[in-house]
């Protein structure tokens, strides 16, 4: 556990925080107990009690010489003694109340070095009682110039320590923070960016305002060079894949110095930024017209994607291919129109990640440029899948050995044939993921084979007679009993037929158990 370091221990306590931190709480009562024509009432922020007349007397002239006021739940009020604001509320039906608020202050300690410190007040208001408020300094945090934050926070055994949490998002800004910033060198001609500190509720953009300011020796020239977008996502800790070592804003932004004035122009917004920090990664530089190019590219595909596509060829090869395929967008094209060409895009795209992830030539003009690119694509998605089968068949065969080993027994058992259909069961584990993979249901996932490998259910195909080889209902028996069964895109092709079909088959399978039991043999049963 790191102890402070001695600067920061040795901060003088500050002075009318207490006193400043109550008056930012609103919540003050008159509690009151109605007697009959009286009420007693006690105040929950002076404490003084004093008792009111709640019921007019009926004579004008002693009415008017008379305080009367009827008190009621959450009538505004003022306190007859500290001429405190505010609302009644009845002694007897409520509850004690606690509210939090965190204060702010700061103070300065060099040029370069500044401390903002952190109190936790609250306020305890319960009826017959005095308003309790208290005020205790909780965390210190250090700023210095060109450097991260250093926290620490008060600990009752240790006193204080450095810390890794946050600070609270609410707090109100006590006027000497601002005071001691005024005062302090690397502050001193920091201006306070409307459209940066409106992003914030009430004073909450103080401490990570100059949090930034201090971290970055630069933060008043980002500003005064207008670009209050970057200095924005600085203060908010937005990523945008900054540098944080850098020493320029070129370096720290991971652009060209030449795109600056660019940047300016849009106030440094994030589009700017990743297409700027894109140019640099691919080492190109491009014109007006590239730029233009990209944005449209950017309205359907993430910067990871273009940098992908980016990577093997010039932005005006690329729009140049979109219009002979014609899947450039053109604004007078129709909705339907826009829509196809936006897909025929993506489908692009998609396409040449493909080839660079199996790791295809992507200097050969061919693959880069093909002449039916959703055939080229479709054929790309099989060649994928194929593999990505053919891994999962090796890995599932010898994760599950038993499926195999056990297929002669079970089809002994649950093979049959009736009505133009057979059922039999699978005869590997390679069989059950195909079956999944060809119907598109979950049957070729670690459950399903993991419960057919140790016996406690088992997969079946049912499948017409003429076509035994392709899958077309898949089913899973336990005990002799049908648990589901399923066809494509898990629907049930003709439900009631073969819902009879399958409990028929139960049926004869119980009774051909039943005879084995009792010694009876008997020709191999039909459904």
């Amino acid at each position: 556990m790191e102890k402070a370091t001695e600067e920061i221990k040795n901060l003088k306590p500050v002075k009318g925080i207490e006193d400043w931190s109550r008056k930012q709480y609103r919540t003050k009562y008159i509690y009151y107990r109605r007697k009959g024509a009286y009420a007693i009432c006690h105040c929950s922020e002076c404490g003084a009690r004093y008792e009111i007349r709640a019921v007019e007397t009926g004579d004008m002239f002693q009415d008017a010489a008379m305080d009367i006021e009827k008190p009621e739940r959450d009538k505004p009020t003022k306190c007859r003694n500290c001429k405190t604001k505010a609302i009644y509320k009845p002694a007897g039906k409520c509850k004690p109340e606690w509210h939090y608020e965190y204060v702010i202050s700061g103070e300065k300690m060099t040029d370069d070095k500044f401390a903002i410190r952190i109190f936790d007040t609250r306020q305890i208001i319960r009826a017959d009682h005095e308003t309790v408020y208290d005020c205790m300094e909780v965390k210190r945090i250090l700023l210095e110039k060109g450097k991260k934050p250093a926290r620490y926070e008060w600990n009752h055994c240790f006193g204080w320590i450095k810390s890794s949490c946050g600070e609270q998002f609410r707090y109100f800004v006590h006027p000497r923070a601002f005071r001691e910033v005024k005062k302090t060198g690397m502050f001193k001609y920091v201006p306070i960016e409307k459209s940066i500190t409106d992003n914030f509720i009430d004073d909450s953009w103080f401490i990570d305002y100059y949090i930034a300011a201090a971290r970055y020796p630069d933060f008043e020239m980002i500003l005064k060079m207008g670009l209050t977008e970057y200095a924005d996502r600085l203060v908010h800790k937005y990523p945008t894949n900054f540098n944080p070592r850098g020493k320029t804003i070129e370096n720290r932004l991971r652009i060209y110095k030449s795109r600056i004035p660019d940047m300016i122009k849009t106030k440094g917004s994030r589009d700017s930024i990743v297409t700027f920090q894109l140019e640099k990664r691919l080492g190109q530089h491009w014109t007006d017209e590239d730029l233009e190019i990209l944005s449209v590219m950017k309205e359907n595909h993430y910067d990871d994607k273009n940098a992908t596509v980016l990577k093997h060829m010039s932005l005006k090869k690329l729009k140049n291919y979109m219009i002979k395929q014609k899947m450039w967008p053109n604004p007078k094209d129709e909705w339907q129109k826009s829509f196809e060409k936006r897909n025929l895009r993506s489908t692009y795209y998609d396409y040449l990640h493909m080839k660079e992830a199996e790791g295809y030539d992507m200097t050969d003009e061919i693959t880069l440029f093909p002449k039916d690119i959703r055939r080229r694509h479709d054929e790309m998605v099989l060649e994928r899948e194929k593999k990505k089968l053919d891994t999962r068949k090796k890995e599932v065969l010898k994760k599950y050995p038993k499926i195999k080993s056990k297929y002669k027994s079970l089809s002994e058992k649950y093979s049959a044939a009736a009505g133009g259909y057979i059922i039999r069961p699978a005869k590997d584990a390679a069989e059950i993921v195909v079956e999944g993979r060809v119907l598109h249901h979950c049957v070729g996932g670690d459950n399903y084979l993991s419960k057919h490998n140790t016996g406690k259910s088992f997969i079946l195909f049912l499948r017409p007679i003429e076509s035994k080889d392709i899958p077309f209902i898949t089913v899973e028996i336990k005990d002799n009993e049908v648990v589901q069964w399923y066809g494509a895109y898990d629907r049930k092709p003709n439900e009631n037929m073969f819902s009879k079909w399958l409990k028929t088959y139960c049926k004869e399978l119980k009774k051909h158990e039943k005879a084995n039991c009792t010694g009876t043999t008997k020709k191999r049963r039909t459904a």
